[in-house]
């Protein structure tokens, strides 16, 4: 039309013409008088176009910035990530340590690490977290002992990590051997008393809680986790280390349920409260073991004695556990064995 057009004509189609007003209202302009409908359209094309360039720049840009995101997002970790991680990777050397300190010096049993349950305020007091820290610390053991490359979590290109050689690598170990190992030499440590604090959060009567006390314990006790025990009681509230009976925990029930699965290794007594109140640690041992009675030697009752005596001795017959009784105890030990407190009738001292 503008070629057809005399110049001193075209001032018609700048304004007047309705296809062309139509035309240009929808990209939103309104052409001066000084422009023709081909010049506005022009001007309107290169402005699309350099917005189009615009949001494709920004695209790009948004994308290389979800690309940095991302990879922040997979190097940055939450404190307790973090933190589990960290601890698996530590326990799991610990354990390989353990297994060749086992292995150099012969011992006659594995040496083995323990972690174990403190307060319900820490991660791992609970036997849930407890067992779940063994039981990863475990695996991350056999991939330690099993796989020739690991993961280099400080290097990597793009979204893949590189590997580089492992200097736990154990040729010739299967992952069997491996799993054995790692069973051998990672286990937990149960602080009864650290589990009885656990009461005043729970949320159900004093039955219901022992009832969930010996459920946890018989879970890791089957399981094969436990490789030490501390025993201590108090009564729901704080780590009163009173001596075992002395408080609400069902210590000697958990001990059975322990037992039963095959437990064979020592058993630490923590009586605190005896050896702050009394004069020394060992009259919570006797206490400990006059609660347990027979349940506390491994044959179930000692037989014999002194004096003569013969079966039916058990550890109830030990220092300050005879008042009433006519004969001197038969057990003695630590600071009063040997001793000048008591002697036989030849008053040689009874050692």
């Amino acid at each position: 039309m503008e070629k057809n057009i005399p110049d001193d004509e075209k001032w018609k189609i700048m304004m007047n013409d309705p296809t062309i007003r139509s035309a240009v209202s929808q990209v939103g302009l309104l052409p001066s008088e000084q422009a023709t409908p081909a010049e506005i359209l022009e001007k309107e094309i290169w402005q699309q176009e350099r917005n189009m360039a615009y949001y494709q720049q920004s695209g790009v840009s948004q994308e290389k910035q979800a690309r940095d995101s991302r990879e922040t997002q997979e190097h940055v970790k939450s404190a307790f990530k973090y933190a589990l991680e960290e601890s698996r990777d530590s326990y799991a050397q610990l354990g390989i340590k353990a297994m060749e300190e086992t292995k150099a010096k012969k011992t006659e049993k594995p040496v083995f690490i323990t972690m174990e349950n403190i307060f319900p305020e820490s991660y791992g007091s609970h036997p849930k977290e407890l067992k779940n820290l063994v039981n990863i610390s475990r695996e991350k053991m056999v991939e330690m002992l099993t796989e020739k490359h690991v993961a280099d979590p400080h290097r990597r290109v793009g979204d893949e990590a590189l590997m580089r050689d492992n200097p736990n690598y154990k040729p010739g170990m299967s992952k069997e051997q491996a799993k054995k190992m790692a069973e051998q030499h990672i286990k937990v440590t149960i602080d009864t008393g650290h589990l009885n604090v656990w009461r005043k959060y729970f949320q159900g009567s004093d039955k219901e809680f022992n009832k969930w006390y010996l459920k946890e314990i018989e879970d890791l006790a089957k399981n094969n986790l436990i490789g030490n025990i501390h025993l201590a009681d108090n009564y729901g509230y704080q780590d009163d280390h009173l001596s075992p009976g002395q408080g609400n925990a069902p210590i000697k029930e958990a001990m059975k349920i322990i037992k039963k699965y095959g437990y064979d290794e020592k058993i630490i007594v923590e009586p605190g409260a005896a050896a702050t109140t009394d004069n020394s640690d060992f009259h919570g041992v006797m206490q400990t073991w006059k609660y347990f009675g027979n349940l506390a030697s491994p044959t179930g009752s000692y037989s014999g004695g002194i004096g003569g005596r013969g079966g039916g001795d058990s550890f109830t017959q030990v220092q300050n556990g005879y008042f009433g009784r006519t004969y001197s105890p038969n057990f003695v030990f630590q600071p009063y064995s040997p001793s000048q407190d008591w002697t036989l009738w030849s008053e040689v001292p009874m050692e």
